[in-house]
Parts: structure tokens; C-alpha cells; sequence
């Protein structure tokens, strides 16, 4: 953990929380980073040590999306 809050914080980011889960994952972290290439490169250097395989979900606040969609 402490590794990968490390790499995250070296190309700009944040660990903002952690959950360990039951079922189909293990965990969750929920990151925040400068830019999507950001966070896609910390992801390949912690997913190149083997042991982790990751999935991402970009997100946006309700109130972000809800201005996006009026302008649709």
C-alpha cells in the first residue's frame, strides 16, 4: 500500500481512500490524479510488478455531469 501510495504521488497524485472488499476484487482506491495519462501511468508502473491487475472507472460529481447533460 504504502508503495503504491508512492508511485500515485509521483506523477501528481493522490490516494484519497482504501477499501478492502469482498468478492470479485480485493480492493478499491479511489485516486485522484492531474490527467487521465497521470494516473494510466502509475497504474502500469505498479501493474508491472505482477501481483496487481487493475480496472478503471472515471468518474464525475453529479453536479459536473448534470451541467454537461444541460448542454446536450
Amino acid at each position: 500500500m504504502e508503495a503504491a501510495r508512492k508511485v500515485v504521488k509521483s506523477v501528481g497524485g493522490e490516494i484519497k481512500e482504501f477499501y478492502y472488499t469482498m468478492g470479485q476484487y480485493d480492493f478499491v482506491a479511489i485516486t485522484e490524479g492531474p490527467s487521465n495519462e497521470a494516473v494510466m501511468q502509475a497504474l502500469f508502473t505498479i501493474g508491472s510488478v505482477g501481483a496487481v491487475r487493475t480496472e478503471t472507472l472515471a468518474a464525475v460529481p453529479a453536479e459536473k455531469a448534470a451541467e454537461i447533460i444541460k448542454k446536450s
